[in-house]
């Protein structure tokens, strides 16, 4: 019985949307609808990750546009610097990151 309560336990916590990412230290911003957090790179000055907040989690509304695309106005939206296109990088979670230029 307590492995049933430890496995229902385990996968509550699995299974818990990205919603709770808006904690998350950063700025929240907006692009085309989407919700998108963007935080600095602790280990890299300059760099920044975007991830887009699937709160609704409807399953089959189309894109409005390509992530990437969105991401790169997420990072000026927070940021107010460009993103280097030739540093973007897509993780496998679906966070992008970009080293930043920022006017002086």
């Amino acid at each position: 019985m307590l492995k049933h309560l430890t496995l229902a336990a385990t996968l509550g916590l699995a299974l818990t949307p990205l919603a709770q990412a808006k904690e998350a230290p950063g700025k929240q911003v907006t692009v085309l609808g989407r919700n998108w957090v963007v935080t600095a790179v602790e280990d890299a000055p300059g760099r920044y990750r975007a991830e887009r907040l699937n709160v609704e989690l409807i399953p089959f509304r189309p894109p409005a546009m390509i992530g990437s695309r969105q991401a790169v106005r997420a990072f000026k939206a927070a940021t107010g610097c460009s993103a280097n296109i030739d540093t973007l990088v897509q993780s496998i979670d679906g966070s992008y990151s970009a080293q930043m230029i920022c006017p002086n």
